[in-house]
């Protein structure tokens, strides 16, 4: 199954040397942006170890992973595989975990149950314990290229050009493509062309209200405005403009604050001052 991954050849031939040579640590973490086949290929990696009906997925419920969780998997993890040659457990979003259940995981890591395996799934690895990190063998994992994405959409049924689109959008994450609405890029385009240059504030709060309204929508959103400054960037064939660069640089900044940020009306009405100045 390891053959049929899309992309990360580097990363896949390491798990088979590891495989072929019988070197396959007790713990992994994989790590990388959402959406790019990290959890297809921890499945890969536990149907490779023979763990059959001993697979244990372990994901949040609602935001966190709690220390109840864990528990009832430390006493079940000590005991003997039922079928196959090996147990194997999908710690899916380990940064969901919680402090006491990243506690309560750490001491399973420093005590590792003989014939079992981890493989922890992150796309924040830094939201992690320092030592969950020191247990693990890590592994990180690159963005898909465009042409790898294209390809697997239009093998998927979906026409050449929307496939084309679509990869561009994804920003390296076949699940970003996939689930990309087309007809909401349409309407942040019109909306920033109906702003303009230097519009009234009265604008500004409008658009960022309307922005803000659906959270779900807001990694979309910023993945969109990348894409669209980007294109400028890359449009202009003796060098992209400061300014230009500097809002871009903007959309990033206000991309990471998001989930910390308070106020996140605020934090948009700021970017959109920026991205029309």
């Amino acid at each position: 199954m390891l053959q049929n991954i899309l992309g990360h050849e580097r990363e896949l031939a390491q798990i088979q040397r590891a495989l072929a040579g019988e070197k396959i640590p007790h713990a992994y973490l994989f790590c990388g942006m959402e959406g790019i086949g990290k959890c297809r290929i921890a499945y890969a990696l536990a149907e490779a170890l023979d763990c059959k009906s001993d697979l244990r997925l372990i994901e949040p419920l609602g935001t966190t992973i709690k220390i109840e969780v864990i528990r009832e998997l430390k006493s079940s993890a000590y005991l003997h595989p039922l079928e196959g040659s090996s147990k194997v457990v999908l710690v899916n979003d380990a940064h969901a975990l919680t402090d006491a259940a990243a506690n309560s995981l750490l001491k399973i890591l420093e005590e590792p149950p003989s014939q079992t395996y981890f493989i922890l799934i992150t796309s924040r690895p830094l939201k992690l314990l320092p030592t969950i990190r020191s247990r693990c063998q890590r592994i990180e994992f690159s963005p898909l290229t465009e042409a790898e994405i294209e390809k697997k959409l239009v093998r998927d049924g979906l026409p050449p050009e929307e496939a084309k689109q679509r990869a561009k959008l994804g920003e390296g994450s076949l699940k970003q493509a996939m689930e990309m609405d087309i007809a909401f890029i349409g309407q942040v385009e019109t909306e920033l062309e109906k702003l303009g240059f230097r519009p009234p504030p009265s604008q500004i709060f409008k658009t960022a209200e309307n922005w803000v309204d659906d959270e779900e929508k807001i990694p979309r959103l910023f993945g969109i405005l990348n894409h669209l400054w980007h294109q400028k960037i890359m449009a202009r064939q003796s060098g992209p403009r400061p300014e230009t660069l500097k809002q871009w640089e903007a959309i990033q900044s206000a991309q990471r604050g998001f989930e910390s940020y308070a106020n996140k009306q605020l934090l948009m009405e700021n970017l959109l001052f920026q991205l029309t100045s």
